[in-house]
């Protein structure tokens, strides 16, 4: 909504002028152009560019020039344009899921009021508490418009966007064409928003475009190589000799021999058990002379 300007009260009475003629002429006949300016702005003042669009197109087929309260009639949409209660609450129940994830939802403001009141109840998912949140929706939903005609409003239609991508593109494009949203807001809406399959299809092509320009690269781009993979790696001299491993228990001088080639000392736990077993030996040869 806007206040109506003094040039564009003088492009109405053009407008008017071209389109009736005598008639136009006759019915102002004798009141001053700047009284008839000032008039316009008083009687059509608040109308949106919507609403003139709408009493220009009834102006057009219209066969007698009408006063300045006819005109805004036209322009203004009918009281029916506010939907039932019934229609507002099957619009309202949309904006939360089966699950509690909220929707996107296209609705009046007071729509939006009353479905606050009774939101935790249909959040709950029960069949009963369901039906008794629309009993308390549609109470209040019809308080508040009576409320709005009262005072000369008009539905305005607002977009409460849900967490669900290409569920906001369904509900803003049904809104459309349910003549909820003008072509230009819907456009504005829907700017920039993409579909999940959309998303993925042009991540493809880019996936695709990249893979394409580095095998075209390929062959001038210096990359690092890591060398330990099985493909890249370079097998050393001493990985290609075989060392037999000499268990301790089998060959215990043949074991700390092979210590000794690598520059390794012996364990102690090799020391202490070597030291025993020469024990045990000595003890076994004296036990054999006393035999």
């Amino acid at each position: 909504m806007r206040n109506l300007t003094n040039e564009d009260a003088q492009r109405l009475i053009s407008k008017m002028r071209s389109y009736f003629g005598k008639k136009f002429t006759d019915q102002w006949a004798g009141i001053d152009p700047q009284d008839i300016e000032q008039a316009m702005i008083e009687c059509l003042s608040g109308l949106s560019a919507d609403d003139f669009k709408r009493g220009f197109s009834r102006m057009v087929k219209a066969t007698f020039c009408p006063s300045l309260p006819e005109f805004r009639s036209w322009c203004e949409p009918k009281t029916d344009d506010w939907l039932g209660a019934h229609e507002a609450w099957a619009i309202a129940e949309k904006s939360i899921g089966f699950d509690g994830e909220e929707l996107t939802v296209i609705w009046t403001q007071q729509m939006a009021t009353a479905f606050s009141r009774c939101e935790s109840l249909v959040k709950t998912g029960d069949k009963f508490q369901r039906a008794e949140a629309k009993k308390i929706f549609c109470d209040a939903y019809e308080r508040l418009v009576a409320q709005a005609k009262d005072e000369g409003l008009k539905p305005k239609y607002l977009t409460t966007l849900g967490t669900d991508k290409d569920q906001q593109i369904t509900a803003i494009q049904q809104a459309r064409v349910d003549g909820f949203l003008t072509e230009s807001a819907t456009t504005a809406l829907l700017e920039n928003k993409q579909t999940t399959s959309e998303l993925q299809s042009e991540s493809l092509k880019y996936k695709t475009i990249a893979q394409k320009a580095l095998k075209k690269l390929g062959p001038q781009l210096k990359c690092q190589t890591n060398k330990m993979t099985p493909e890249h790696k370079v097998v050393q001299d001493w990985e290609k000799q075989e060392q037999q491993h000499i268990d301790p228990f089998d060959d215990i001088e043949k074991y700390k021999q092979n210590l000794a080639h690598d520059g390794k000392p012996v364990p102690q736990a090799v020391k202490k058990w070597g030291s025993t077993l020469a024990e045990m030996v000595e003890q076994r040869k004296e036990m054999g002379k006393v035999a």
